[in-house]
């Protein structure tokens, strides 16, 4: 395969087994190649402008600069490349914290060899990939707003402003945007939810483009952090 057509990656962890061992199983893959290799979130930042990657394997915790901060940066000088965040435990803090910043995916370290690089492909297709276990509690906080419109609320605790705000907006999302946040928010690609739900995938984007602009966010990330940092 020619290196122009192949797929560039940035890779930062402060761990050099972590380091050399992801680069060298994706050495094998004919379709990327590892533009540079770092052990702290300055250095990535660095590198991220030198050889501009189109995906970054970020680890959380390094010197200098976490990796949390340093994907806050990489995406607002360059949103376009994508941030797979590499951890070794499925925080939610952290998780919740990487949305917010951008990133597009997450990476359980010590998983098989193809877990890694299904994972990495998703993230590059677009899909976003995160611990079951929040994808869970999204799909449950969804669901419990459905139920909660459809029941009475209770009327001896009248809601603040803010709260009539947040159920407003979520009463103007209709059942089918529902049902395609719901798939959202599972990882899956605008071409997954249409097969779901019996779309074309250019309806599917035509709802996305409506679920943004109701709930005023302008990606995948915003919409999960939308709904995180609301407490919904």
């Amino acid at each position: 395969m020619n290196e122009l057509s192949k797929t560039t990656i940035l890779i930062a962890d402060d761990q050099p087994l972590i380091r050399d061992g992801l680069a060298a199983l994706l050495s094998m893959e004919e379709k990327y190649t590892v533009v540079a290799k770092t052990g702290d979130g300055l250095a990535a930042i660095a590198q991220v402008r030198l050889h501009l990657p189109q995906l970054v394997l970020m680890d959380i915790h390094m010197p200098k600069l976490n990796g949390l901060e340093a994907t806050k940066q990489i995406k607002l000088e360059f949103p376009d490349i994508k941030v797979l965040i590499l951890t070794t435990f499925e925080d939610e803090e952290y998780i919740w914290e990487a949305i917010r910043h951008g990133a597009s995916g997450f990476l359980v370290k010590g998983v098989e060899t193809e877990k890694i690089l299904s994972t990495i492909q998703d993230c590059l297709d677009g899909r976003i990939n995160y611990p079951f276990s929040v994808q869970l509690r999204l799909a449950q906080a969804l669901q419990s707003s459905e139920q909660q419109e459809k029941g009475s609320l209770d009327e001896a605790a009248a809601p603040s402003n803010s709260e009539e705000q947040l159920m407003e907006k979520l009463k103007c999302l209709s059942s089918q945007e529902r049902n395609i946040v719901k798939n959202l928010i599972q990882g899956k690609s605008n071409q997954a939810i249409a097969s779901e739900l019996f779309l074309t995938t250019g309806t599917v984007k035509n709802y996305l483009s409506t679920i943004y602009k109701k709930l005023n966010v302008s990606s995948r990330s915003e919409t999960i952090a939308y709904f995180h940092n609301n407490d919904l």
